[in-house]
């Protein structure tokens, strides 16, 4: 089926205000089965391409890791400096077409005959419910977008409905978007399975851009990763990172494509020591088409002949694109046996692309800090003996995601994850499982177990590198006296509760006061312990070979929550850090062991660079002495870095900095000015060794974005 998806009869209202939003199908056929559908569902996905672009820059250009050029447009520097541009004032913000997309699925659900049966199966179910996931995710996105909009689940028919529509009583914004889903079913459709449009040997059908084949699978939009990100919008409260944790875990189990098995393609980068890393996981457009990895994508046609091309990306981070299309005449044979052409139709495609210096966007000093501050780590056999080599400030994802461009000597480095050198990637990315992954660590972290979040970062969390709570290392109220100071001793206590006790330790002795702060010990030593120090709050992790001092769970709660934090069984077992796939492969034990020197690694678990405790405390947080909540913002932070180096220039940028800035804010860590220096700084280089600093921040930005109504557009006024 060639991707030219079925336009709708359609009118614009032509009036300003929240009219403007509507746009409106005239069409009111009675739905009963899947031919009937099928075209008013392919209109449908037909809407979404109309936005999917657009959800890219706007995510991008705003947030810390891209910089606007001397090329870019008036309208697109405007929003990226947060002018508050307002709607319908360039293409970008249209919001009527968000409300295209709601409008197509308000006729479909207001149509569609759910009751239909067929074998004995209510076959227009699983459409049906798909109808109403998108319409959540356009939701989702609109909220991400304005903060908050009209909610409409009626098909807009005429203009009466806007006129009588209560605005004061129907807006939808990250508060109530959870009950709003509750209203709609959602939360009962879950486990509902994927329409199925194609054959036995390939159920889903597939989407023919023209260049290639996409299959329809990759299209649809999971209802448990769009519940997970309402409840992490949310945030209100430590349920909600809790079940954003659960419906995350949830989908990577059970959903039966794709597997949660592997959910990195890191390898091997490295067939021979040498003295810079190759790229760490091949090329951009087999992510963006590989079952393994993607979720959700959009695909683009590879001409307008075959439907809408998505070439938008490609041309503001550099990159010129021409279309080509490719023909074929149909003909008949006539009476007398010659054959006669009855005219010429398209049969494919190509969208060539040419870079350019003149780009509108490119990648800013704040995206090459956070990849300078990393080291690749990697472990080769050499003469019968496993070594390690280090390369210092690169992360080998660096190199997927940007283009060297040189022009008249001069380098021009691209945003690379819409085309990159010469060739044109035909998908817009939605959801990806790595991505998915690093919701879940940030979900799970907030929830109250940062360490579990950490290990999805650093070993992947399976049976083998689970982080468990043992009794093995306890600090204890046991003190010694040494010139007037109080000092910890460590009592070991091994798995027979046999006790050793340490008196070497240099640490100074800290306990909790009945105010609940970790203050020194000043006190009179009258007794070996004293009682009212609380003995249970640190305790070591056994975290796989190595072990790191972690603030500990309560293992009451940690069993009672436990349902998206078990990770013991086969399902998990071939899990890995996702750190691993930009900064090498570790974990070995011995020059036989195949997960070393493998394609297949477990990992990366090189505690001299990529480790818990190194990694807080250059954040100033201490995890033998920190609260709880300075550890949980401090893995944040990390969870953060990791998100710009693995899903850079991908659109999700922005929205994961408002949405952990308020997270920050919620817990008392001043988010609104995190979020805004972060993007003030994206043009300011730190010094190296090798380099200047560069004087690029951006006082003014700083000012506009501590008023977090410059966060979010303006819907059109409402009369």
């Amino acid at each position: 089926m060639l991707l030219s998806f079925f336009t709708l009869n359609v009118s614009l209202f032509s009036f300003s205000s929240c009219e403007d939003m509507m746009t409106i199908e005239t069409g009111d056929k009675q739905y009963t089965n899947a031919n009937d559908t099928l075209y008013s569902y392919l209109g449908i996905m037909r809407a979404v391409q109309d936005v999917a672009e657009r959800q890219v820059i706007l995510g991008e250009i705003r947030g810390d890791l891209v910089a606007a050029t001397e090329y870019a447009t008036d309208t697109l520097h405007a929003i990226s400096n947060f002018d508050n541009p307002q709607d319908q004032s360039c293409s970008m913000l249209q919001v009527s077409d968000y409300y295209n997309i709601i409008n197509n699925c308000n006729f479909y659900i207001s149509n569609c005959d759910t009751n239909t049966v067929k074998a004995n199966i209510k076959y227009m179910i699983p459409e049906y419910t798909q109808v109403k996931a998108i319409r959540a995710w356009a939701y989702l996105q609109l909220v991400k977008n304005y903060k908050q909009v009209p909610y409409i689940t009626e098909p807009v028919t005429n203009l009466s409905v806007v006129n009588n529509f209560d605005y004061n009583n129907n807006y939808v914004n990250k508060s109530n978007l959870i009950d709003k889903f509750k209203e709609d079913g959602l939360f009962n459709m879950v486990d509902t399975r994927y329409p199925q449009y194609g054959n036995a040997a390939n159920p889903y059908g597939r989407w023919a851009t023209g260049a290639g084949n996409v299959s329809a699978r990759l299209c649809f939009v999971p209802i448990r990763v769009v519940l997970a990100d309402a409840y992490l919008l949310r945030g209100q409260d430590q349920s909600d990172y809790e079940n954003a944790a659960r419906y995350y875990y949830e989908f990577l189990k059970k959903e039966e494509e794709p597997l949660a098995k592997e959910y990195c393609s890191a390898r091997k980068t490295l067939t021979e020591l040498s003295t810079t890393p190759n790229g760490g996981w091949g090329r951009w457009a087999n992510v963006m088409i590989d079952n393994a990895e993607v979720v959700t994508t959009i695909p683009s046609a590879a001409n307008a002949g075959l439907g809408k091309t998505l070439t938008r990306v490609a041309e503001i981070f550099g990159y010129m694109t021409e279309s080509t299309q490719y023909t074929s005449e149909d003909t008949e044979r006539k009476d007398d046996g010659e054959l006669e052409g009855k005219g010429t139709y398209t049969t494919g495609g190509n969208i060539s692309i040419t870079p350019t210096y003149k780009r509108q966007y490119a990648p800013s000093y704040a995206f090459d800090d956070v990849n300078n501050d990393q080291t690749y780590v990697v472990y080769m056999e050499t003469n019968g003996d496993m070594l390690m080599s280090t390369y210092q400030n690169v992360d080998a994802r660096h190199d997927e995601s940007i283009y060297s461009y040189t022009y008249d000597g001069e380098g021009y480095p691209l945003c690379a994850k819409a085309a990159k050198g010469s060739q044109f990637y035909y998908c817009i990315p939605v959801y990806r499982k790595t991505l998915i992954w690093l919701r879940l660590a940030e979900a799970i972290n907030r929830a109250g177990y940062p360490e579990f979040a950490f290990a999805i970062l650093k070993d992947g969390l399976n049976s083998e590198s689970l982080p468990t709570i043992a009794q093995r290392v306890v600090y204890t109220d046991r003190v010694r006296e040494i010139n007037g100071k109080y000092y910890y001793a460590k009592v070991h206590i091994d798995t027979n509760d046999t006790v050793f006790v340490d008196t070497t330790s240099t640490e100074e002795m800290m306990y909790y006061d009945a105010e609940g702060n970790f203050v020194p010990y000043t006190g009179t030593l009258t007794t070996k312990y004293r009682t009212e120090q609380d003995t249970t709050r640190f305790k070591e992790i056994d975290y796989g070979t190595y072990g790191a001092m972690y603030y500990v769970t309560d293992s009451t709660r940690l069993k009672n929550f436990n349902a998206f934090l078990d990770f013991n069984d086969d399902a998990w077992i071939a899990t890995y850090g996702i750190h691993a796939r930009g900064t090498g492969m570790g974990s070995w034990t011995s020059a036989t062991n195949s997960k070393a020197i493998s394609t297949n690694i477990s990992g990366y678990r090189d505690t001299l660079y990529y480790d818990y405790s190194k990694l807080l405390k250059a954040q100033n947080v201490d995890i033998k002495t920190a609260s709880q909540d300075d550890i949980i913002n401090g893995v944040e932070n990390i969870i953060v870095n990791e998100l710009a180096l693995e899903t850079a220039f991908e659109g999700n940028r922005f929205y994961d900095l408002v949405r952990i800035a308020e997270h920050k804010n919620s817990s008392g860590y001043k988010g609104t000015e995190w979020l805004a220096k972060k993007i003030a700084n994206r043009g300011t280089k730190k010094a190296t060794p090798e380099s200047f600093a560069v004087d690029g921040y951006d006082a003014a930005l700083y000012t506009k974005l501590l008023n977090q109504d410059n966060w979010y557009f303006a819907l059109p006024a409402i009369k």
